[in-house]
């Protein structure tokens, strides 16, 4: 089922992040980095207000949503949820004022916080929709909802550019746009009411009191991801910042697309079998899915190592090219590390509901990263604050797992994990022999090659269950 899940959203899960990663390296040859600075301020803000805005109602959905069978419930829940969804709008605009205002430079204000504002409200709602998607496994409107924003502002942002000045704020606008055609494309498979009575509290207390927690956690993620951002544009300025995202927005978006290859479809079928009391179940469909995070994430991040300076030649904007080149492998590395405790160990901990010991594996987290960093980016700049970030996670990473195996009954995949690291170190070898031109021929080529090698090194690894797995489906198909 996992599988089955994983492949219906694998066209939401490539296309929207392979839309990110061409945006962020596209908008390298429009924006100034003071101008790449502030969109990327404003999109980490945004993050942080989705989360008291929607955030905690999404949550919520995700794990207890009515389903149809419950039709009393469900039309309870919808009224409750229009409500609440027009309350954000509001949130949304007075954050997006506040962020306008806050921003470095000069600039309209009024223009900024009626575009940062759209932008906040068409971001939140479209998440929250998208979360609920997921819940009732619509797997068209999910694929609206997370490909409208990214594909779409490639088209318009381009198109804006052509009759505006390049900067930040029409970006966002432009986002703006984009996300609401989205939503407005996906609201007609999400089964909405259209009454608006008055809302549950009993509901809303019940959704405050799951969500509220994890909201809590949310929080603490999003400092922890997005703290460094903060960091150099205190320590070196909005320029700095805008030039040293380009690395690290790649490297950590190559790594999240990676993850979400294989985990959306992961919390709503754990949370299903937990709902009805399957919990082996459930764990054991955890272990395959770190088994899956693990055989995906490990060769992507080896692969970049060695092939990240070719793409950054080929298709950065010169202006970026150096510092982005220094740090698109270790913010990989870095996601990487992030992203295998995120979607394995600390989703078991939601699941199950141990909010405390999540809250003191985000909070090691936060402290080791931000004084790791903080000490790197002062003795070794950029690149020494993305090695103290992976320092932070990997120790963090540790703790998770630990806690996750003593106290919750994870079961690891170490024997899996272990192949999937011998597999990636043959591939990583054949790359660095084969040593390709820097062109796009020999990127071609080095991704061709890098993927035979992994795949049949993989084969061979993992023969014996292989031939194992095949015996039984023949054995069923006889049955």
């Amino acid at each position: 089922m996992l599988i089955a899940h994983t492949l219906k959203y694998l066209p939401a899960q490539l296309l929207a992040p392979l839309a990110q990663v061409a945006s962020v390296v596209l908008w390298t040859h429009w924006l100034a980095p003071q101008e790449m600075g502030v969109f990327t301020l404003v999109s980490v803000t945004q993050e942080m207000a989705y989360l008291g805005c929607l955030g905690w109602f999404a949550i919520y959905a995700l794990r207890y949503l009515p389903p149809e069978g419950q039709p009393a419930a469900r039309l309870n829940y919808l009224g409750t949820e229009n409500s609440v969804v027009l309350a954000s709008i509001a949130l949304s605009a007075l954050a997006g004022g506040l962020t306008a205002w806050a921003l470095p430079g000069e600039r309209s204000w009024t223009g900024s916080a009626l575009a940062i504002s759209g932008f906040f409200a068409s971001k939140a709602i479209s998440t929250h929709y998208a979360e609920r998607a997921r819940a009732q496994a619509s797997f068209l409107s999910y694929s609206v909802l997370q490909i409208s924003g990214p594909v779409g502002t490639l088209g318009l942002g381009l198109l804006a550019f052509r009759h505006f000045e390049p900067t930040g704020v029409v970006l966002l606008a432009s986002y703006a746009v984009a996300q609401t055609l989205g939503v407005l494309v996906a609201l007609p498979g999400l089964g909405l009411s259209w009454r608006l009575p008055r809302p549950d509290t009993a509901l809303l207390r019940t959704a405050i009191a799951f969500g509220g927690p994890v909201l809590g956690l949310a929080a603490l993620g999003w400092v922890a991801e997005n703290y460094i951002r903060y960091l150099v544009q205190w320590h070196s300025g909005a320029a700095a910042l805008g030039l040293m995202i380009v690395g690290w927005s790649l490297g950590r978006r190559c790594a999240s697309v990676a993850a979400t290859l294989v985990t959306t479809a992961s919390f709503p079928l754990a949370a299903r079998m937990l709902n009805e009391g399957r919990r082996e179940e459930a764990l054991s469909h955890l272990s395959i899915n770190a088994a899956l995070m693990v055989g995906v994430m490990v060769p992507i991040t080896a692969a970049l190592a060695v092939l990240g300076p070719t793409l950054v030649e080929l298709f950065v904007a010169r202006e970026y090219q150096a510092i982005t080149s220094e740090l698109l492998g270790l913010s990989v590395l870095a996601g990487a590390v992030r992203n295998l405790h995120m979607h394995t160990t600390d989703q078991l901990m939601v699941l199950d509901r141990r909010i405390w010991m999540l809250a003191k594996v985000d909070m090691v987290e936060i402290v080791l990263c931000a004084l790791c960093s903080l000490a790197g980016l002062v003795a070794a700049g950029l690149q020494g604050a993305v090695i103290g970030q992976a320092i932070g996670s990997l120790v963090t990473l540790g703790l998770s797992l630990w806690l996750a195996q003593m106290h919750l009954g994870l079961r690891w995949p170490w024997a899996e994990s272990a192949k999937v690291l011998l597999a990636s170190g043959v591939m990583y070898g054949a790359l660095v022999g084969l040593s390709p031109p820097h062109n796009a021929w020999g990127l071609g080529l080095a991704s061709l090659v890098g993927a035979g090698v992994y795949g049949v090194a993989c084969a061979a690894l993992f023969a014996p269950a292989l031939r194992k797995l095949w015996s039984h489906r023949k054995a069923l198909g006889r049955s």
